[in-house]
């Protein structure tokens, strides 16, 4: 690496840093004041045991250790702006000290110079196949967490309302604890109580009842507490009682989690989401699809926002960095209100035989559009 592209991706990373702590901190900032009452109402529930100074310690570690995991998820979606506020730093910080003019003395071609820019950005995009893949999959008991579950170790219990399995058999649970951690680093597996199982043969005319006190999963089944399976509930046929210890299903706490918030598809890896397309008959293969087609498309659309953003802030004239500013900042926002548009999109087929194709499809048009566009702005970079 030349001294001058070490110069150049040196201030870029350091912008990048900046950049990254700014955005996510205003972005804290801003989801703490609009959610101010959740998060004072359920810290005073959870710490109302304690008072005074110890309250205040509490209510101010509680947020801190909800923001912390949450600020994963918060990368996720700054990540395209990030790089496009560092190279934004970087290049008008090289023509405001006249380096730029330099450069351009020195037989160096503007290309040339938004070069580094380019192959840092594309390398730090990185950061968020990691932080999809390998940190977020990991802490989801933390980030499923509603502003109002603030102080707890796992998102609040709910009740199960028939809920069908690839089988075709129904559960239903009283209450449903997901899985989580204790405060001692101990992981807690996903429980349910008062549980009821209700199978099918294949006339949907119902064979079976499994009634249990308590269910814990544990490697890809239920272990029942003080269970009995019944038989016999079509007419006709001779009534059975037997004890049971196990249910074998394909539902599990990801299944669980997405029958209760769809969003929880954002927060599984790709191999997870490839294990729950096999059989997608109850959670919907929609919002399956366009999560793992975005983390395909995501990265490139962080290029092209790079790419879309450096010709437009390399000017020879210094005197014009608030038009390029304006320019970059209507152009990125029209590309990330196509990226929105086409999100949304792709979670609505316009009909049943077109839910394979359709989210990939939406998910790409920002590329399609964008991609060549930022293509020829840099090729029409003057020199």
């Amino acid at each position: 690496m030349k001294i001058f592209d070490r110069y150049i991706v040196v201030n870029f990373l350091r912008n990048y840093l900046l950049s990254f702590i700014v955005l996510i901190g205003l972005y804290i900032t801003l989801d703490m004041v609009f959610n101010f009452d959740e998060l004072t109402r359920a810290s005073a529930s959870q710490g109302s045991e304690s008072a005074g100074a110890s309250s205040t310690l509490w209510l101010i570690g509680s947020i801190a250790d909800f923001y912390f995991y949450q600020m994963f998820a918060f990368f996720v979606q700054l990540s395209g702006i990030i790089p496009v506020v560092a190279a934004g730093f970087t290049l008008i910080r090289l023509m405001r000290y006249n380096e730029l003019t330099a450069m351009l003395a020195a037989g160096v071609p503007m290309i040339r110079i938004a070069l580094p820019v380019v192959l840092t950005g594309m390398m730090m995009s990185v950061l968020l196949v990691v932080d999809q893949e390998l940190i977020i999959p990991n802490i989801t008991h933390k980030l499923v967490r509603d502003h109002d579950e603030v102080g707890m170790a796992r998102a609040s219990s709910f009740p199960i309302n028939a809920l069908e399995d690839s089988a075709g058999s129904l559960l239903l649970a009283a209450k449903y604890d997901p899985p989580g951690v204790d405060r001692n680093g101990r992981r807690l597996p996903a429980a349910m109580e008062e549980v009821d199982i209700i199978e099918f043969d294949e006339n949907r005319q119902p064979v079976a009842h499994i009634v249990a006190a308590r269910a814990v999963y544990d490697n890809g089944k239920w272990k029942l507490t003080d269970a009995r399976r019944q038989t016999g509930l079509r007419p006709g046929d001779p009534p059975t009682t037997t004890p049971v210890s196990e249910w074998k299903t394909d539902l599990g706490p990801n299944e669980i989690a997405l029958y209760r918030k769809s969003r929880f598809a954002e927060m599984l890896s790709t191999a997870q989401i490839n294990d729950l397309l096999e059989h997608p008959r109850n959670y919907g293969a929609v919002p399956l699809l366009r999560v793992k087609h975005s983390r395909i498309v995501q990265p490139l659309i962080n290029v092209v926002l790079l790419m879309l953003a450096i010709p437009c802030i390399l000017t020879r004239e210094p005197n014009a960095l608030k038009t390029a500013a304006t320019k970059t900042v209507l152009i990125t926002g029209a590309c990330m209100a196509c990226v929105f548009i086409s999100h949304q999109l792709a979670g609505r087929p316009p009909a049943p035989e077109a839910t394979w194709f359709w989210p990939p499809l939406m998910l790409w048009m920002p590329i399609f559009i964008f991609g060549p566009i930022s293509v020829w702005m840099l090729d029409r970079l003057k020199t």
